[in-house]
């Protein structure tokens, strides 16, 4: 895709060994995922249950003044010392479209249309078939930049404890692809 408001990025097969197992019961992972992804996070990244502490809410999405995400990232990188932040979204998501998101009220409805808003145009330029493949994408790189809104993050990323990864699911394909962002891009 062009340029936008996130800059450059790109996707890559995903490797399902890019975080290697520990193979011993520690956290590494803070997994935020959607409610509704039909997946089991260990199958994607070929881990042991224990490897990961699961986050899932609607969209995976990460709303300022919400207490259990916003608990559950201070609580994983702060006490448990995660060195992996995964977001991952999925394509065909009911919540994560570029067109109508029925149902969804507040804070995740305002988010998702102004990240709609912010990339409209890009994305009417698409083919139509990938307009909300696009913006399962783009929602998923906005979630890493509002993870960066948290001190306890930039914290630790910046002393070299913690990384940010962006994943996109295909349920049809059982696929998943890395989110390669611009050095640039990541706020």
């Amino acid at each position: 895709m062009g340029k936008t408001r996130f800059g450059k990025f790109e996707t890559a097969p995903l490797n399902p060994d890019f975080i290697p197992s520990l193979h011993e019961p520690t956290q590494q992972i803070l997994w935020i995922g959607c409610s509704d992804s039909g997946f089991q996070e260990t199958t994607i990244l070929d881990l042991l249950p224990d490897e990961m502490m699961v986050h899932r809410n609607i969209g995976n999405m990460i709303i300022e003044g919400d207490l259990s995400c916003e608990t559950t990232v201070k609580y994983a990188v702060t006490v448990l010392g995660v060195r992996h932040i995964v977001v991952c979204g999925h394509y065909g998501c009911q919540i994560v479209k570029a067109t109508s998101r029925d149902g969804l009220q507040g804070p995740w409805q305002s988010k998702l249309d102004s990240l709609h808003s912010t990339n409209k145009d890009a994305i009417s330029q698409l083919p139509e078939t990938e307009h909300d493949r696009t913006f399962v994408q783009l929602n998923v790189l906005d979630q890493l930049r509002s993870l960066r809104q948290f001190p306890e993050v930039v914290d630790a990323a910046k002393s070299g404890n913690l990384q940010l990864h962006g994943i996109v699911y295909d349920t049809h394909t059982g696929e998943a692809s890395r989110l390669l962002e611009d050095v640039e891009a990541r706020i």
